[in-house]
């Protein structure tokens, strides 16, 4: 197996730090209701994910700690952000009302850093904002009433979506950095 394909591996791998940040953050916060539990939960769920992608991220491009913070960073803020104009409702028209700013701030945390290492990366910006929300909507088919728990982030059966679609786009925008404009 070459270090492409274990790249790629690792990407989708790194869904589990969606449902696994979720968890934590719910764990120290219970569920979301408010602005501040949302930019407190989405940071913790952030740098969880954030720690996910980023070790698969490294075995192709020398990002550094920063993949991290600024994905911490990006979900704090969109779902803090998100949670302050549209509110902390549970049903499935709040959680996608939510879920554009929330994918468009994290897509522009991360793209301060990706836009280094890939010329077109501010492709990662959209891409983004659409599949953070097609991934809430998947996983609000699969989880149904549980939706009312207020999670901060969307569930495993999203993560595995979001992870493969954006790790498609990635490797796409990795392919030939100086030709891509």
């Amino acid at each position: 197996m070459n270090i492409k394909s274990q790249w790629g591996i690792g990407w989708v791998l790194a869904f589990l730090g969606f449902p696994i940040g979720g968890l934590i953050a719910n764990l120290v916060l219970g569920r979301m209701d408010n602005p501040l539990e949302a930019f407190i939960g989405g940071g913790i769920a952030g740098i969880v994910i954030g720690l996910a992608q980023y070790l698969a991220l490294r075995q192709r491009l020398s990002v550094d700690w920063r993949w991290i913070v600024l994905t911490g960073a990006g979900l704090a803020l969109g779902v803090g952000l998100s949670t302050t104009i549209f509110g902390a409702g549970t049903s499935l028209e709040s959680v996608l009302l939510r879920a554009p700013l929330t994918g468009l701030m994290l897509g522009i945390a991360q793209w301060v850093l990706l836009r280094v290492h890939v010329r077109s990366g501010w492709w990662w910006i959209p891409v983004i904002t659409v599949t953070f929300t097609a991934a809430w909507f998947i996983t609000a088919q699969v989880i149904g009433l549980s939706l009312d728990q207020g999670f901060y982030v969307f569930g495993a059966s999203g993560a595995i979506v979001y992870q493969i679609l954006t790790g498609l786009v990635i490797t796409w925008l990795m392919r030939s950095p100086s030709q891509l404009a």
